[in-house]
């Protein structure tokens, strides 16, 4: 069961993974489901450099997954596989149509950003040959 409610946090942190909010936590969560969307995608356009219709796309499907996530914690609250299993069902589906968006090269950051944040150890990220290379990945980017 504990595993479980791990899971589930782990898998709403990936709802919510480029988050970067300064503010102290009872702002956070005056935010409404469309103001936190806004700003992971606002994050994602920083780090990722989205276009301006990527922006929109990732921004509908943030939100879209948010929401749903909201409704699954409500009603799952007191069943943690079911949270879990629901959460997971969110996630995979979130990854799913946000790879479909992004570039094969933004998508590759995404993952590894999104990897480093919920703790994932760098040999056992989904592509360690990418992290060797990463610094010139992005350095090419910049350019």
């Amino acid at each position: 069961m504990r595993k479980a409610l791990l899971a589930a946090v782990f898998v709403f942190a990936t709802v919510t993974t480029f988050a970067q909010s300064a503010k102290a936590p009872a702002q956070a969560t005056s935010k409404t489901v469309e103001q936190r969307a806004t700003a992971i995608t606002q994050s994602m356009a920083t780090n990722l450099r989205l276009t301006p219709e990527q922006f929109k796309k990732v921004n509908e499907v943030n939100l879209t997954s948010m929401k749903q996530a909201d409704k699954v914690l409500a009603k799952y609250k007191n069943n943690p596989k079911k949270l879990a299993s629901e959460m997971d069902i969110i996630s995979q589906t979130r990854l799913s149509l946000i790879k479909d968006i992004l570039t094969p090269l933004q998508f590759a950051q995404y993952q590894q950003r999104r990897e480093e944040k919920m703790g994932v150890p760098k040999e056992a990220q989904s592509n360690p040959a990418n992290n060797q290379d990463a610094g010139r990945t992005q350095e090419q980017y910049n350019n």
